[in-house]
């Protein structure tokens, strides 16, 4: 069969999505499992078409005449976006088959229960994409296909659910060269020529307001470091954004990479999800990675109040975090540096955090707001207090519960976070030198950088967020 697979593009939210740019790496997952079928697959990143997507996947689909279209939606503000490109290639275009697979259809399928989607793809996808493209090519039904739900007759009929895969390192590679028509546009930031990689998958610790445990059930698995380098020797950019939810989980695993990188002197600027904790307790790997291009650390500090980690089930301390940051910082690794804002912060809280993040000098501090997002713990707890239901504004950049100051008062200081901490861009002496070399490589447009900042100066003011809502009487939307 003749699949296409597709990234929906959603240009109605802003926040961090605005200065990042990844590869799909879930499709590329399933289009490397349904080749091994020797299907015929092709990926359409509409994030990355600057001008009509829907014009863009029109001609896709009218060149390619694919048999099956499926879509990703991993985060809950693509909802809509996804249903109406599945409304799109089913009534307009004449797709018999239409899929959904992705984070949030797994942990809420029941906001895909529309006839132009036949069946959504819980959990992972691999095995069941092939199963149920098989079921789809021979007219079998789906009834036997474990892990997925299907649509009929109005009705979501939910089959036996698949067991997480035992062994994820005899998975195929992303198929990467389906996305090489778009592999130019990937960032992160200021850094561009970007490839992601994964080497396990899944988190043990259970924060409220997570649903990566709750997607894979609480589980951890992971690769070889044998078949890491092996991934790592098949990339061709120069920077490696690690997508693990934590990368140092398996001390003595990742102690291992790094030695066989070492050894076959495999070698790139890495970027990686790690806990303060594991940090505090193993210094020692922050020293050997930077020897291997370790370049910044996302850590989720979430609070600079231990009520407020356990009140989240974070299972830290903020002194863990003050230590893991000079730990880093000592070894000249940038730290990217993740804060939860709360719906109830007062003037006084903005004013903590932000001279917390003064003084210990975070020169890339990511702000985001409290939000229960379907699958999680605090979606199932709060749910009923939420006063916005409209899934748009659920990119952790707009309060969806009842805030203590007013709407307008909070965006003022939400707002001020990001002002006062990127009054410029605030770049090291090596980020500096990283931007020059990669511009005048080609690597980088030079019209990235203003871009960023225009980014930044949009999220650094007020008025994006209150023109963005659609106010009623009541200041809700």
């Amino acid at each position: 069969m003749k699949i296409l697979l597709v990234q929906p593009n959603n240009t109605t939210t802003m926040g961090l999505n605005n200065v990042s740019l990844i590869e799909p790496t879930g499709l590329e997952a399933i289009a490397g499992s349904l080749l091994r079928d020797d299907h015929s697959v092709e990926i359409a990143d509409l994030r990355a078409i600057d001008s009509n997507p829907d014009k863009y996947l029109e001609q896709r689909i009218n060149d390619f005449k694919p048999d099956a279209v499926g879509f990703s939606c991993s985060f809950t503000p693509d909802v809509y976006r996804t249903i109406e490109l599945a409304k799109i290639v089913k009534n307009d275009f004449g797709i018999r088959y239409v899929f959904v697979g992705g984070h949030h259809v797994s942990v809420y399928p029941f906001d895909f229960n529309v006839k132009e989607i036949d069946a959504i793809i819980v959990g992972e996808g691999e095995i069941t994409a092939r199963e149920l493209i098989g079921a789809f090519s021979s007219n079998s039904g789906l009834s036997n296909v474990k892990g997925i739900i299907y649509n009929e007759n109005g009705n979501q009929i939910k089959n036996t659910p698949r067991s997480l895969l035992k062994n994820i390192n005899d998975l195929p590679f992303f198929a990467r060269r389906l996305t090489d028509e778009y592999r130019k546009k990937y960032y992160l930031g200021i850094r561009t020529s970007l490839a992601c990689l994964e080497t396990a998958r899944g988190c043990p610790f259970k924060c409220d307001f997570c649903s990566v445990w709750n997607f894979y059930g609480g589980s951890y698995r992971s690769k070889s470091p044998e078949r890491v380098a092996a991934e790592l020797k098949e990339i061709k950019e120069d920077y490696v954004l690690v997508t693990d939810d934590n990368f140092f989980s398996d001390v003595k695993r990742a102690k291992k990479i790094g030695e066989l990188l070492k050894k076959e002197k495999i070698y790139k600027l890495y970027t990686i999800q790690a806990r303060s904790d594991t940090i505090v307790k193993h210094p020692e790997l922050i020293s050997q990675w930077k020897e291997l291009g370790l370049s910044n650390i996302f850590i989720g500090f979430e609070s600079i109040d231990d009520d407020k980690l356990g009140s989240i089930n974070k299972s830290n301390s903020s002194i863990n975090n003050e230590k893991a940051y000079y730990i880093a910082k000592k070894h000249n690794v940038a730290v990217t540096a993740s804060f939860i804002i709360s719906p109830d912060f007062t003037k006084l809280d903005f004013k903590k955090l932000i001279d917390f993040v003064k003084r210990l000098k975070i020169s890339v501090p990511v702000f985001s707001i409290l939000t229960p997002l379907p699958g999680t713990k605090l979606y199932n707890e709060l749910k009923d207090k939420l006063t916005v239901k409209n899934y748009s504004y659920y990119d952790l950049f707009h309060p969806v519960l009842e805030t203590f100051l007013s709407n307008k008062d909070f965006f003022r200081e939400f707002s001020n976070l990001y002002k006062t901490s990127y009054k410029s861009l605030n770049l090291r002496a090596n980020d500096i030198l990283f931007v020059l070399k990669y511009i005048l490589s080609g690597k980088m447009p030079l019209n990235h950088m203003f871009k960023l900042k225009k980014s930044m100066r949009s999220i650094s003011t007020p008025e994006t967020y209150i023109n963005s809502l659609l106010w009623d009487n009541k200041n809700n939307f």
